[in-house]
């Protein structure tokens, strides 16, 4: 008979699209690429967080933050040299600080009382 059957994924069209930007804007990829690539890059092979052992959307999420908030500290010191930086840290006038402070102490709050409220669950 010699007729074929080809399948499409319902995502062809989606990948096509795609494929035709990268193609026209070939050079604001490639810029693209130098500037986020290279972080991923760096803190998957040279740091070696390539998995997460957290489990749930939450948890890997802060796992996430808490290397980019690393990686962003690392990029300070190289650029800006420690004793500028913590400099630069103490002068920090931020309207955040309060706000931020308000809700670790809030945060730390709740969670003393669900560790006296889960004791008192358990020794009921």
């Amino acid at each position: 008979d010699g007729r074929r059957e080809i399948e499409r994924s319902q995502y062809a069209g989606a990948v096509e699209e795609n494929n035709q930007r990268y193609r026209d804007n070939g050079q604001l990829y490639r810029k693209r690429q130098e500037i986020n690539e290279h972080i991923f890059g760096t803190i998957k092979r040279q740091w070696g967080y390539n998995h997460t052992n957290l489990s749930g959307l939450e948890k890997v999420n802060g796992e996430h933050s808490l290397i980019m908030l690393v990686y962003n500290i690392k990029r300070a010191m190289n650029i800006l040299g420690i004793p500028d930086l913590i400099a630069k840290l103490k002068n920090w006038k931020s309207p955040y600080k309060r706000k931020v402070l308000f809700l670790l102490i809030i945060d730390h709050f709740k969670m003393k009382s669900a560790l006296v409220f889960k004791r008192i669950k358990l020794t009921a």
